[in-house]
């Protein structure tokens, strides 16, 4: 019974990593398109790491939109949570 619901955690983080992580795509893409538009937007990708982590505060603070800080770092706590319930040793 045990394994059966740690399979299921894990079964329920990786469907975490995949939503969020579009859903992160998709927001942080937004952001960058607003702020400096549509070509830099596609560049980002090159420097993904540094779109992830600044778009969202950028949101929060030039915009007063917490949405997207709550969506991305929410959604990694949400993700390793899980990871953590199904027993995947982390380190």
């Amino acid at each position: 019974m045990k394994k059966a619901i740690q399979s299921i955690f894990l079964v329920l983080a990786w469907i975490g990593v995949v939503v969020f992580g579009i859903w992160d795509l998709r927001i942080s893409y937004v952001i960058v398109r607003e702020v400096a538009g549509s070509i830099i937007a596609y560049i980002s990708f090159l420097v993904a790491p540094i779109t992830f982590a600044l778009a969202p505060w950028y949101a929060l603070i030039a915009w007063g939109d917490w949405h997207p800080l709550v969506i991305i770092y929410g959604g990694g706590v949400l993700i390793t949570l899980l990871f953590l319930a199904s027993g995947v040793k982390t380190d």
